[in-house]
């Protein structure tokens, strides 16, 4: 059976918000969007990488989803490659129209629409969706917090 992976981007502090682009999140008036960006060196680069070893699909929120097929598919990277060419599974209540190749939505029952997904994929991760991280520790259908 598969695992499902929890990666969130926190801060040493707690703080869990999007760390890529100052406008990326700017949910509750977070004014330090961006932060991870600069920071990122050889020794975190050491751990991202070995956080993707094995990953063979994503499992992410709508606003996370909508984040990653816009910036993703533009870029060439290993990092690019990997997430395009995985499956993405995509919880959310609203009806999606995946335009990020390989990208589908979940039944509404996430938790039987996860426990088949185990059966296909070895190693799971969710990146950011931290409403859709909340239900999957509310019903324990994770396996490991990965703190990159």
């Amino acid at each position: 059976m598969g695992l499902i992976h929890i990666d969130p981007f926190a801060s040493l502090d707690g703080v869990v918000q999007a760390p890529g682009d100052p406008e990326e999140d700017p949910a509750d008036d977070f004014a330090f969007g961006g932060w991870q960006a600069p920071l990122i060196d050889d020794v975190v680069g050491q751990h991202i990488d070995a956080g993707l070893a094995g990953m063979d699909a994503l499992l992410l929120g709508r606003r996370t989803c909508d984040i990653f097929a816009s910036y993703w598919p533009q870029l060439d990277g290993r990092i690019a490659q990997l997430f395009n060419r995985i499956p993405k599974c995509v919880a959310s209540r609203k009806s999606l129209n995946p335009e990020w190749a390989g990208t589908s939505q979940l039944g509404r029952d996430l938790v039987s629409s996860v426990q088949p997904l185990r059966e296909k994929h070895q190693s799971f991760h969710v990146i950011g969706s931290l409403d859709l991280v909340q239900t999957l520790f509310a019903d324990r259908l994770f396996d490991q917090l990965n703190l990159w």
